[in-house]
């Protein structure tokens, strides 16, 4: 059977074009361009939904975006997976919410609880991986992106720099692979949230090789 990875992630994951408004195709979004690095030996699933947050519910999303509500029956479904890639956290930093980035990642350190309890207990599948992915800081001018009014502009970009360095600490406490996408990526210039064509191939690019490494 093919290595399954999972990709699980908000708008970046989906692949939302800042500049249409619409979705990347499938050889410009980073999950598409994975699975053609990686080859036919893996499926890259992705399961990116815009606006998802990592635990925060949002009354105007129809109660809909909340990652914690949705990621145990997602694996259910998805099983087996080999490796689960965890990509969230920047909407969890919206003005509606106004977490600090140290609440965002207890946030995620709730949501590997229950996925790991819930892959070695319910799935017996211990043996899945997990990457914890910090996503890339939002851009220096969000106060006067289209997004500006979802955002406390000053605050939310302290607070996404600062995501990384918690994500890491949760990441070694549950013995899963880190990767900051900062390293290789930064949103682009039209809405200083959402990853522009050369940051999808970035990103694919580094995640490839963090993949294999993680598999193989």
């Amino acid at each position: 059977m093919k290595k399954r990875i999972v990709c699980f992630g908000d708008s970046n994951t989906w692949g939302y074009d800042p500049v249409s408004g619409k979705r990347f195709d499938e050889d410009t979004r980073w999950t598409g361009r994975l699975q053609k690095l990686l080859g036919e030996d893996y499926c890259v699933i992705e399961e990116g939904q815009n606006g998802r947050t990592i635990a925060s519910p949002d009354p105007w999303e129809w109660g809909t975006k909340c990652g914690m509500d949705y990621v145990l029956p997602m694996l259910e479904s998805q099983m087996p997976v080999d490796v689960l890639v965890i990509m969230l956290g920047g909407n969890d930093l919206k003005r509606k919410f106004h977490l600090p980035a140290p609440d965002v990642a207890g946030s995620l350190q709730n949501m590997l609880l229950r996925v790991r309890s819930h892959l070695r207990v319910y799935l017996n599948s211990p043996q899945t991986r997990i990457l914890v992915v910090a996503p890339v800081p939002i851009g220096e001018g969000i106060a006067k992106s289209r997004f500006a009014p979802f955002f406390d502009a000053e605050d939310a970009l302290r607070q996404s720099r600062e995501l990384a360095r918690w994500y890491r600490l949760v990441a070694e406490q549950f013995g899963c692979a880190f990767f900051d996408a900062a390293e290789v990526a930064q949103p682009g210039e039209v809405d200083c949230l959402h990853l522009s064509a050369q940051g999808h191939k970035a990103l694919a690019d580094a995640l490839a090789v963090k993949i294999q490494d993680m598999v193989e």
